[in-house]
């Protein structure tokens, strides 16, 4: 059996697509689109649940919340060995070239499970497609997908509108588990997207819950994704500038930007140690010498965000600082953990587009696994 486990944003009413004959589907489909105006003018959570609106249609949001879509593909070929992909998508922007690299690059192509974060359903910037019922029907793979978020507005770069005190946020950090029937007996896959706007300490909380919930299906478990381990504690204003002066005055420069692809060692720590003390492994399971995303300074919405959380001064300092990178930051935010299996090799892929651009912000990365009673 093979699947895809995603989860990302969502916003309007979905048709049922004609080229699904071969999975059986459960579909997600709601008519919210209608109250986004209304929802958007509402300021803060406290007020939206107090709000007639939420009286209305809190029931209805939260069906689709809660709510996982599936296909089911038939899929009995033995195997002695396992290969997994993850790999945060963006949404699936660059569906054409996403869709050719999972059929034809030779090292996707082979993939018996794909755990995608940030994927879309039914938004303009990803042609209002259904992302993850459309990967499977190309793939010919089982799919599973469920919604963090309903996007109220349709913004090309990420969204602001989140509601979470006195920020937006219609929706909640999800994760999704599956058990994978291999020769040797069930393995869980846990897809994994951790909350980059927090501290180590709070991803370290959402990955216990994770944890807690798919050790309930059985000990052998591969967890994989976005772990979002920037080395940024990103929970208030107060915290990232501490963290920032730390990093500049005590870390010093180099080393912090060393630190980006060891994040393990400094500032992620409560994650890692968290992974150790429940007797999950990261050596093996993942290529040590390779990045998985890059800060590009060079990118003006990256240099946006950076002047929004630590202001135009820093952000120019780290301009300055960075020139003998060429404003690259190499970075590892992605990860596969495991726990009761074997890894047998790990890798960082590159895939890009017929003009050689990338295909996310995000390189996928792949482990393979032995499968044996």
């Amino acid at each position: 059996m093979t699947l895809i486990t995603s989860a990302y944003q969502a916003s309007h009413r979905q048709r049922r697509s004609a080229g699904s004959r071969s999975i059986r589907a459960m579909l997600i489909e709601h008519d919210l689109a209608r109250h986004y105006e209304a929802l958007r003018a509402i300021a803060t959570r406290k007020r939206l649940h107090a709000s007639p609106l939420w009286v209305e249609i809190g029931p209805e949001v939260e069906r689709i919340l809660d709510a996982v879509e599936r296909g089911d593909h038939a899929d009995t070929r033995p195997r002695t060995e396992l290969r997994v992909v993850a790999w945060n998508i963006q949404r699936g922007l660059h569906f054409e070239a996403l869709r050719d690299a999972l059929l034809h690059d030779p090292e996707l192509r082979t993939a018996d499970a794909l755990l995608l974060s940030e994927v879309d359903l039914g938004l303009g910037r990803s042609a209002n497609r259904n992302v993850a019922r459309e990967l499977a029907n190309a793939l010919g793979m089982s799919y599973a997908f469920g919604v963090s978020y309903l996007a109220l507005e349709d913004d090309h770069l990420e969204l602001r509108d989140k509601y979470s005190s006195s920020e937006k946020r219609l929706g909640r950090k999800r994760a999704m588990l599956a058990e994978l029937e291999t020769d040797a007996g069930p393995i869980v896959l846990a897809q994994a997207h951790l909350d980059s706007t927090a501290s180590s300490a709070q991803r370290a909380a959402q990955l216990a819950t994770l944890i807690d919930r798919a050790e309930r299906f059985g000990p052998r478990v591969l967890i994989g994704g976005d772990l979002n381990t920037t080395t940024y504690d990103h929970s208030s204003t107060f915290a990232l500038l501490r963290n920032v002066m730390h990093k500049l005055f005590v870390t010093g420069f180099d080393a912090t930007v060393a630190n980006f692809l060891t994040p393990e060692l400094r500032y992620e720590v409560p994650v890692f140690d968290l992974l150790r003390t429940r007797g999950y492994a990261i050596d093996g399971f993942n290529d040590r010498g390779q990045a998985t995303y890059e800060y590009d300074l060079g990118d003006p919405y990256t240099l946006d965000m950076i002047k929004r959380s630590v202001g135009g001064l820093l952000a120019r300092f780290a301009v300055w600082k960075l020139r003998r990178w060429n404003g690259l930051v190499a970075s590892r935010l992605d990860w596969f953990a495991g726990r009761g299996i074997t890894p047998i090799a790990a890798k960082v892929l590159r895939p890009r587009t017929a003009d050689h651009r990338r295909i996310s912000d995000h390189e996928p990365i792949v482990v393979d696994l032995a499968v044996r009673a």
